[in-house]
């Protein structure tokens, strides 16, 4: 484990650890300990699979990060908005997910910086991410000609569908699975969250020792193994928790805050 002397930004995943399925809220403690980070001059960043319309009031006004990783590392923004870097799905493999969503009847989410797109059937898009921060109404509409992806590539794509819907995509483009199992987040090759956080950290003159890492999920394996201090929650997947420095209690007891005290950074 890095010294904490060296620890210079706290990156935290959203759902899972920030946000906790069980309680239905981000922990008070949660955002205390990031309030105490920042007043002894750590930045904070939020790493996270959503866009920042799909993030609730307790993350981007209560925490209020100094930098986004939206996503899954597609979109790098600051606090005020400005997009530092973006990378959208191409044309071909846009087409391609819209294509095979169609044929086994699922529902898709569009995700761009201002707004979330659904094809197919909005109910079940919208239970995509109806947890927690959730999805902002005004800025998510259905599409039902299909056309948005046509004028505007997105950022990123969750589809809502069956095992056999998953299967599929896997032959073309690797998932990530939600933890209702009746979702996923399709990731690309190279872009993930911890490409874009040195992308970030270049930028910020700092490494991946500078940064402590929080994080439950398979999507946040790079960012856990590479961080100065990777931590997992401990509703974390097994195999998140063999490759962490620290396993944190479960996020609905207090992980990070009891974490971020053991480890004297607050």
């Amino acid at each position: 484990m890095e010294n904490i002397e060296l620890i210079k930004a706290a990156v935290f995943d959203v759902d899972g650890t920030l946000y906790d399925y069980r309680t239905g809220r981000v922990l008070p403690s949660s955002i205390t300990a990031a309030r105490a980070l920042r007043a002894k001059g750590c930045l904070i960043i939020v790493a996270t699979g959503r866009t920042k319309v799909m993030l609730c009031r307790d993350v981007t006004e209560s925490i209020a990060p100094d930098y986004y990783i939206l996503s899954n590392g597609a979109l790098i923004a600051d606090q005020h908005d400005l997009c530092i870097s973006s990378k959208t799905f191409s044309k071909k493999d846009t087409q391609l997910l819209v294509d095979l969503t169609g044929q086994y009847n699922g529902a898709m989410v569009l995700k761009y910086a201002d707004r979330n797109c659904i094809y197919y059937d909005y109910d079940a898009g919208c239970r995509l991410w109806d947890v927690g921060p959730g999805m902002d109404a005004q800025c998510t509409y259905l599409d039902r000609e299909r056309k948005t992806h046509k004028k505007r590539l997105p950022v990123g794509i969750s589809i809502y569908g069956n095992t056999q819907l998953n299967c599929c995509i896997r032959e073309y483009f690797p998932t990530d699975l939600f933890h209702d199992g009746n979702g996923f987040d399709v990731m690309r090759s190279g872009v993930h969250k911890m490409a874009a956080l040195n992308l970030l950290l270049r930028k910020l003159r700092l490494r991946a020792r500078n940064i402590i890492a929080f994080g439950d999920s398979t999507n946040d394996m790079e960012m856990i193994c590479q961080a100065g201090i990777g931590v997992a929650m401990g509703n974390a997947s097994d195999s998140l928790k063999e490759t962490a420095d620290y396993v944190a209690d479960c996020s609905w007891d207090d992980g990070i805050a009891k974490t971020l005290r053991t480890l004297k950074l607050i």
